[in-house]
């Protein structure tokens, strides 16, 4: 769906492999999943925000379980729940990012 919206996506199989990304790499926005193996997406928003420009990268949870006051309590910067429709990947593009469409040449990194 995020390069169906012109997104450059990076994808990461845990929330370990997710810090290691964000050390070596420069996002516009985190797509956190709240459970991954290996680390969740709890102790990974922690990680990140400890680490330069961890502040920065606005962090938007997805979840099927946890609501929107659990993640922004994680450090996360909000939630789109699980299972999510196209229009709200759009919407956090927008409110998060400087996206503005998938027609746009500058397109967002996502991890």
């Amino acid at each position: 769906m995020l390069e169906r919206l012109g997104c450059h996506v990076s994808v990461a199989t845990d929330g370990a492999e997710a810090v290691e990304c964000f050390r070596h790499n420069e996002y516009d926005l985190i797509l956190m999943d709240w459970q991954m193996p290996v680390m969740d997406g709890v102790e990974a928003t922690a990680r990140i925000r400890e680490l330069p420009r961890g502040h920065v990268t606005p962090i938007v949870g997805t979840s099927a379980r946890a609501g929107r006051l659990e993640c922004l309590a994680a450090g996360m910067n909000d939630l789109i729940p699980k299972p999510f429709l196209l229009e709200k990947l759009r919407l956090a593009l927008s409110k998060w990012t400087h996206w503005e469409d998938h027609q746009q040449t500058d397109s967002t990194s996502t991890l």
